[in-house]
């Protein structure tokens, strides 16, 4: 460890304040940060990276739960975000934000829709190294303790001041019940789409789906997950496709 001195962090999720699994995250990052916590009032998932500053946020300090400063906002996980490193905690030397644990994988064009990966986009934006990290459904203890060594060892290591500028990691875990926990893959983003289709009931429209394992690709995240692996997808802000800037300028110079 380069230095004894605890380092400052800020937890942020989109399951809401009351999730049992950001107190017991929190509980574990303070024994080896300060955290600080900012999380929404209710339930966001699958909001992305929507932002709600403009209407106005309400703030409340959460007393007694854990040993962190703990509020909840009625915001959206990227506003948790924005508002702890940019007001509620802008004095103070935040190193890194962790989003999550998330109920529910975030592999894939999951992250897309997620507000866990959105939390740890935000902080990437303010070029503040960051986490998402998630669980799928029906992963155990076993794997939400494994969730929170992880992070230990990121903070004690202080592994997060490896990530290039305006970049996180997004973090999945698998369901060892399903497949024995098989250790730590990097992979990439993987692009399988939902087998997605609306069931309607009571005069509304109902969207369910799943990915098909058999559509994942070679070293991608969704297969990691699928074989055990806990992936690790390092991600960045610019979403620029590199490979046609060179195509489209010849495009545009033929053509406008």
């Amino acid at each position: 460890m380069a230095t004894n001195a605890k380092p400052e962090i800020l937890l942020v999720n989109d399951d809401g304040y009351t999730s049992a699994y950001l107190e017991r995250f929190a509980r574990a990052l303070s024994e080896v940060a300060k955290v600080y916590v900012v999380a929404p009032k209710t339930e966001q998932s699958g909001v992305s990276h929507s932002f709600q500053g403009f209407a106005g946020h309400s703030l409340e300090k959460i007393p007694g739960k854990i040993p962190a400063d703990f509020y909840a906002l009625d915001g959206s996980p990227a506003d948790c975000t924005k508002f702890g490193l940019q007001e509620l905690f802008k004095d103070r030397p935040i190193e890194c934000v962790f989003s999550g644990p998330n109920h529910g994988e975030n592999a894939g064009v999951s992250s897309l829709y997620s507000g866990t990966v959105a939390g740890a986009r935000e902080a990437a934006l303010w070029g503040v190294p960051a986490v998402a990290l998630s669980l799928c459904f029906g992963a155990t203890s076993v794997m939400e303790n494994e969730a929170a060594r992880f992070a230990q060892k990121i903070i004690e290591e202080r592994l997060y001041r490896t990530m290039p500028a305006h970049s996180f990691w997004n973090v999945n875990f698998p369901d060892e019940k399903k497949v024995p926990f098989a250790g730590y893959r990097v992979a990439r983003q993987s692009v399988s789409m939902f087998t997605d289709h609306y069931e309607k009931k009571d005069g509304k429209f109902f969207l369910d789906g799943c990915k098909l394992p058999e559509t994942f690709a070679a070293n991608s995240d969704d297969l990691a997950l699928h074989r055990g692996y806990a992936s690790i997808t390092p991600m960045t802000v610019d979403q620029t496709l590199e490979s046609d800037l060179s195509p489209l300028f010849r495009l545009v110079q033929q053509n406008f």
